[in-house]
């Protein structure tokens, strides 16, 4: 459908004059596909993730002192949401000692063996919550996998000074094979863990690839996390392609990197392995991304109210557009190829009431409007 903007708001004008009850998308995509609204949470979610069986769990930062999150829920078979594993995991406050529990969940990922992975930065906002409370506390910052059915603790790995220096805040995670990759936000840097042999490394540390741009944030996100400016995080996005050939990032901010994975996992210094890093595209100011098995990019844009594809061969499509999408979050494509969408801007809430947060999906076809489209990528 092709609007210019004095046709948009014109229609408007006779909907409303008509008093016609609607859902109005935004017009800024050919044919985006239509979402669905699929969970209504009582907490705030940035991060959405599901089992091949389609168990979805849902990652729940704690952003507020006036609202408590249990970190990490799972949606069970009544489609209530329940918090998970369900024991003292779900329960720090601050003050508490956090070495094993959730004290702010960053990320949340299921991969081939269908367990949960949780990233826990271990501190929270200096913005929000005392400036104890944003140092963490010795084996606070950590990760987390978890039985998606009985919620036992698998593992838990924790990195020394040498690899999470203060001012280090993992972000988000990916797997190849035994290749365990992480974002750093707070410094920028890209951690490489082997999870056989336990090697592990730190790359790129505070090189100007793993650090966010001079972009402007937008407005909206003034007094986001208490704090009057938006400071944006350093490299926080990451994917990796089906073939584990190349890992993909990037700042909120933009612009998306890339580099091939053996560069790596070989023992160059970080000088010697900068010249192999390309910067592939600009992305608007995005929130979060997912990747697909043939290699588009799906990010979250923030204001925008859309979810851009960018393909491998550099075309740009917009899959979905709605106004529902206000900072949409951290995208995950399911085993039957249903793209979830968490939405960190709460629902109209009634007043007296409290705010919800909804999560979408919507339906992946083999072809968007000439782009091949693939399924998930699992590691």
């Amino acid at each position: 459908m092709n609007l210019n903007r004095r046709t948009f708001l014109l229609a408007l004008g006779a909907l409303g004059a008509l008093g016609v009850a609607r859902n109005v998308q935004a017009f800024t995509a050919e044919d985006p596909l239509p979402l669905e609204r699929v969970v209504v949470s009582p907490w705030m979610a940035n991060q959405v993730a599901l089992t091949r069986g389609n168990l979805l769990f849902l990652g729940l930062p704690r952003y507020a002192k006036d609202k408590p999150t249990p970190s990490l829920a799972r949606r069970e078979t009544d489609g209530s949401l329940r918090p998970f594993p369900g024991n003292g995991w779900n329960e720090w406050q601050p003050g508490k000692d956090g070495r094993n529990a959730f004290v702010y969940l960053n990320s949340v990922h299921i991969f081939a063996d269908d367990t949960v992975w949780c990233v826990d930065q271990g501190s929270l906002s200096a913005g929000v919550f005392s400036a104890k409370d944003a140092v963490p506390q010795p084996g606070a910052q950590k990760l987390v996998q978890l039985d998606a059915h009985s919620g036992e603790i698998l593992q838990i790995l924790r990195f020394d000074e040498r690899i999470l220096p203060p001012g280090a805040q993992m972000n988000d995670l990916r797997f190849h094979g035994n290749a365990l990759y992480i974002t750093d936000s707070g410094l920028g840097g890209i951690i490489v863990h082997d999870m056989v042999s336990g090697k592990t490394l730190r790359r790129l540390s505070a090189t100007p690839v793993v650090k966010a741009s001079d972009k402007a944030p937008p407005a909206m996100l003034s007094g986001i996390k208490g704090s009057k400016t938006f400071h944006p995080p350093n490299s926080d996005m990451i994917e990796i392609t089906a073939d584990g050939n190349w890992l993909y990032w990037a700042a909120p901010t933009g612009p998306l990197y890339r580099v091939e994975t053996r560069w790596l996992q070989s023992d160059l210094p970080d000088e010697d392995i900068l010249p192999h890093v390309e910067q592939v595209y600009d992305n608007n100011f995005s929130g979060g991304c997912c990747m697909d098995s043939a290699g588009n990019v799906y990010f979250s844009e923030t204001v925008t109210h859309n979810i851009r594809v960018l393909a491998p061969s550099g075309e740009t499509r917009v899959i979905a557009s709605d106004v529902r999408l206000l900072r949409p979050d951290g995208t995950f494509i399911s085993a039957d190829r249903q793209l979830y969408i968490p939405v960190k801007q709460p629902l109209a809430a009634q007043p007296g009431a409290a705010a919800h947060f909804a999560i979408y999906k919507l339906a992946l076809p083999d072809q968007f409007q000439g782009l091949n489209l693939g399924g998930p990528i699992t590691g």
